[in-house]
């Protein structure tokens, strides 16, 4: 059965500007990979600060996690707050609300002072309970939260058109249209010595004074170097073994006239749902989120028919427009990782970890990253310090995914003599199966002619898996995916499946 709607993300459906690839080299106080929301905004501050810049990114600015998000900003993440005290103190817990909340004012500064048209909207985020089994812990975090400064208060029925036992609000919070906001800022960049540089990858950093960004395109000379790419390709600062990923389902629908709910949603039950409206003049759109799953593994069709059925159970829908999925890395410690990428390097830096919550977090991290860079104080930078290791509160987390992805890697690397040794594949699906018994990964296409390619990631060299609902080869360990053909869209690998004969 088809899957609801176009496989595309709502916000991408705009006119967007075209940046040319690299084409030689270039020489910049700051290269920034990854053209994402914390890269541009980096690169913006930096710009405004009098550095040159480059900008570089492997696909499209702005096209792929920036994308996908569900575009919510708030400081409201869940139930966080209360956890954050036991777990961090209560004076970490109250940087992170105070970073998050000014993440909000300065994107609703900066669209501003531009005159950017992004539909931004101050609205309230509500994280509530269908069934009432956390409504001791939604009281907690308002009690929390308030310890904090933050603007919480219980709400027995937010504004949803279904019975729900209480919920948490943080009032002033805000909506907006990414892309919207984005491409002025993107477009800003280039000219007086700075760029930005789409379709090229970056393949390498070679430390140096200045570093040598090696990509596809030729090499960037830059004195400081920002890694804004979800996880980074690197090895440097072993953020692969420190955050992991996961993935969510989105739709976008159109619901009955005037029954769009007014405010932001995440549910505090198991499984976790996310809802989110945006005025369009097309007729309103409803975006709802499913519950995070990991990365190559799992059902990822169950997923999208698990959240169509929420979305139409609880709301009156007229038509699902798109569906699209995203991916996050979670930290262990719910905090991102931002700021120096190691302690052994100097002047290279990194944003990861976002936990789902990457745009009052990022808007905060470009930020802490050009302060950095700017040798100016930051009253965050401790508080997000990527090169922590806050043992007594993450190593349990992290001993058990590490675990785990090393466990699946030996299985998936012993036992491939258990692959079926007919690779016997439906027409627009894959399957890692062995051909003349060797292992592949085998996509069949529509037109039924067969794709086969190495079934191991080339970051680690871990097992990728079969991605039914978004036709890709998706790699459970750090979470690298590719296209039915094999194409790298989204690392940390920085390189294609390797392509099979059919011999």
């Amino acid at each position: 059965m088809e899957l609801p709607g176009q496989a595309a993300s709502y916000w991408t459906e705009i006119s967007r500007p075209e940046f040319a690839p690299l084409a030689g080299g270039a020489k910049v106080d700051v290269a920034i990979i990854g053209g994402g929301w914390v890269g541009l905004l980096t690169a913006d501050l930096l710009k405004r600060a009098g550095r040159t810049v480059a900008v570089l990114e492997a696909r499209r600015v702005a096209a792929q996690v920036t994308g996908h998000t569900t575009a919510k900003l708030t400081s409201l993440h869940s139930l966080i707050y209360a956890e954050l005290i036991r777990t961090v103190g209560e004076t970490t817990a109250r940087l992170y609300g105070e970073a998050n909340e000014a993440g909000i004012r300065y994107v609703e500064q900066l669209a501003g002072e531009r005159g950017i048209d992004c539909d931004f909207a101050r609205v309230s985020a509500y994280s509530y309970s269908e069934d009432g089994q956390k409504l001791a812990a939604i009281h907690e975090e308002v009690e929390a939260a308030l310890r904090l400064g933050l603007p919480a208060s219980f709400v027995a029925g937010p504004p949803l058109p279904f019975a729900v036992a209480g919920a948490v609000c943080f009032e002033n919070q805000a909506r907006f249209h990414p892309l919207k906001f984005l491409m002025p800022i993107a477009a800003g960049i280039p000219g007086d010595g700075s760029h930005v540089f789409e379709q090229t990858r970056v393949f390498d950093v070679e430390p140096g004074n200045p570093h040598r960004v090696l990509t596809d395109g030729g090499t960037v000379w830059a004195r400081d170097v920002v890694i804004a790419t979800n996880l980074p390709f690197t090895l440097l600062g072993l953020h692969f073994a420190r955050v992991f990923p996961k993935r969510h389902a989105l739709l976008a629908s159109r619901l009955a006239a005037g029954t769009l709910p007014e405010g932001m949603f995440i549910s505090v039950d198991e499984p976790t749902f996310s809802i989110r409206p945006h005025p369009d003049p097309r007729g309103d759109v409803l975006i709802t989120v499913g519950p995070a799953f990991k990365t190559g593994q799992g059902d990822t069709y169950a997923a999208f028919r698990a959240l169509e059925r929420f979305t139409r159970e609880r709301f009156q829908v007229e038509e699902v427009l798109w569906r699209w999925g995203n991916q996050d890395y979670y930290s262990p410690d719910r905090i991102p990782l931002i700021g120096k990428l190691s302690v052994t390097t100097r002047r290279m830096y990194v944003a990861t970890g976002f936990s789902a919550w990457g745009l009052a977090n990022g808007a905060a991290a470009a930020q802490v990253l050009s302060d950095h860079i700017l040798e100016r104080p930051n009253p965050w930078a401790e508080m997000y310090d990527a090169t922590r290791y806050r043992l007594r509160v993450t190593g349990k987390a992290l001993l058990s995914e590490n675990f785990e992805v090393g466990k699946g890697w030996l299985r998936d690397h012993v036992n491939t003599w258990r692959l079926k040794d007919v690779c016997d594949v439906s027409r627009g699906e894959g399957a890692v199966c062995r051909h003349h018994g060797v292992p592949v990964a085998v996509y069949k296409a529509e037109d039924g002619s067969n794709h086969y390619l190495s079934p191991f990631c080339p970051h680690l060299g871990c097992m990728v898996s079969w991605n039914s609902a978004e036709k890709s080869w998706d790699c459970p360990c750090h979470g690298s995916r590719f296209s039915a053909q094999g194409e790298l869209l989204e690392g940390p690998s920085v390189r294609d499946l390797e392509r099979r004969s059919e011999e």
